[in-house]
């Protein structure tokens, strides 16, 4: 009977509580987990005993409250996926010519990386993978005779073994089909395909999933056969062992200096992620550059507007009697007014009614002028002290709700924990079925 009503307990909370979205704010590491035991742990420390009311009303709100507050600090956050905090600097790496060279931005000090991280690179090759081409071999024709055959290959310095049967009446296409699958199922890092030339024939193509050489080798892949008791003659008929192009590396230059890359994508100096897409003229090299992105910051701060007038939107939509949603609407607008004095002139305005709008083109402007994302340090000043209050609601989302003190703490006795303060929040859910 007890396992029936927790199986209820756990099915209607994961149906009408459990955010179906998961942020970037819920992946906690060590030292967050810490912070929130803190944090409760503090809280409890000088907590009265509340007497919370007994209706599902105002565990509702609070629940939903909480995730609220969950999902505002996760969007804020995942604006630009940084780690528990809110930042402005969007940068990006640009390139001269983007059909040649494209570049991307990796770095994580933007304001000092602008104008400074610049080189100019001529490529003179890309790196490509090692391709085999077959046999052409009349579709129709017989060339294997029946019985179990087997090939081995020799991949990123391990060998496999690969074995098939061909039957009374089996077609090269057939044998050649059949081949193409086994390869690709293997998932070696080798792929198959068949091409057809002129003629109608058909071949077996095989080509690497990676590109260049390592240090030491001399090709991507072999194809072999060896002693293992069953038929051969399979590589030599379908002629899988034959190289029509070998793998390279990619060459190119970098501020003068001659450079190789195993793959046409690479990183520069832990700032630049590179990708060659082309040759260069020798006489016309690419630059690469990195600038502040305007136009994702314009973004950022407009979503960051959005987010705020949401969650105040959606506390005023709170309208239950035992729930303190004016208090809660009241605190966030305030974070907001207190920061308002020293956004004004980035076009956000705080409206009569606790929401904020934003004049885009005084907001271009403001962003254009900026020399660095310093002079913008209200926006992001703003954005802090919103994830600072995301979490204050999610450790103790139960003060918005109308409780009653049923005992103040001693203030002459020792600060302990009370074990019972934590569970307010999580045993509400559960007084239903126990």
């Amino acid at each position: 009977m007890a396992s029936i009503s927790l199986n209820g307990a756990y099915n209607h909370f994961t149906q009408d509580y459990v955010s179906k979205d998961v942020t970037h704010a819920d992946t906690h590491r060590k030292d967050e987990l810490r912070d929130v035991y803190k944090s409760i742990a503090k809280i409890n420390k000088n907590s009265p005993l509340y007497l919370l009311p007994n209706d599902n009303v105002s565990r509702d709100d609070a629940i939903i409250i909480k995730e609220r507050a969950r999902r505002l600090q996760g969007n804020i956050i995942g604006l630009n996926n940084q780690e528990d905090k809110s930042s402005l600097d969007h940068s990006s790496a640009f390139t001269t010519d983007e059909d040649k060279v494209s570049a991307t931005y990796i770095g994580k000090n933007p304001d000092e990386d602008i104008g400074t991280v610049i080189f100019d690179m001529n490529v003179s090759s890309l790196a490509t993978a090692q391709e085999n081409t077959g046999r052409f071999l009349p579709k129709e024709s017989f060339g294997l005779s029946p019985g179990d055959y087997a090939f081995d290959v020799r991949i990123n310095n391990q060998e496999f073994e690969f074995q098939f049967s061909i039957y009374q009446g089996d077609r090269n296409i057939e044998v050649q089909q059949k081949i193409e699958r086994l390869v690709n199922r293997a998932g070696i890092g080798l792929s198959a395909n068949l091409i057809e030339d002129s003629e109608a024939r058909t071949a077996l193509f095989l080509t690497s999933t990676r590109t260049g050489l390592r240090s030491g080798e001399s090709s991507q892949f072999e194809i072999y056969e060896t002693s293992s008791g069953l038929n051969k003659g399979s590589v030599a008929h379908l002629g899988l062992d034959r190289v029509s192009a070998p793998a390279s590396n990619a060459h190119f230059t970098l501020n003068g200096e001659e450079r190789a890359a195993v793959s046409n994508k690479f990183i520069i100096g832990g700032k630049v992620e590179i990708q060659l897409k082309n040759v260069t003229n020798e006489n016309e090299p690419v630059t690469v550059a990195v600038k502040r992105d305007n136009e994702a910051l314009k973004r950022h701060i407009c979503e960051l507007v959005n987010n705020y007038n949401s969650f105040v939107s959606d506390a005023s939509g709170l309208k239950d009697a035992k729930f303190k949603s004016d208090k809660l609407r009241s605190e966030m607008i305030t974070i907001a007014k207190q920061n308002m004095a020293f956004m004004e002139d980035t076009g956000i305005k705080l409206e009569g009614s606790g929401l904020l709008s934003i004049d885009t083109e005084l907001l271009s402007q403001a962003i254009s002028s900026a020399e660095s994302t310093a002079s913008l340090e209200p926006v992001k000043k703003f954005a802090e002290a919103l994830i600072s209050k995301t979490k204050d609601i999610s450790v103790d989302p139960m003060k918005y709700v109308d409780r009653h003190v049923v005992n103040y703490k001693n203030p002459d006795s020792k600060d302990t924990t009370s074990p019972y303060i934590t569970s307010e929040y999580s045993g509400m859910m559960f007084n239903n079925y126990c």
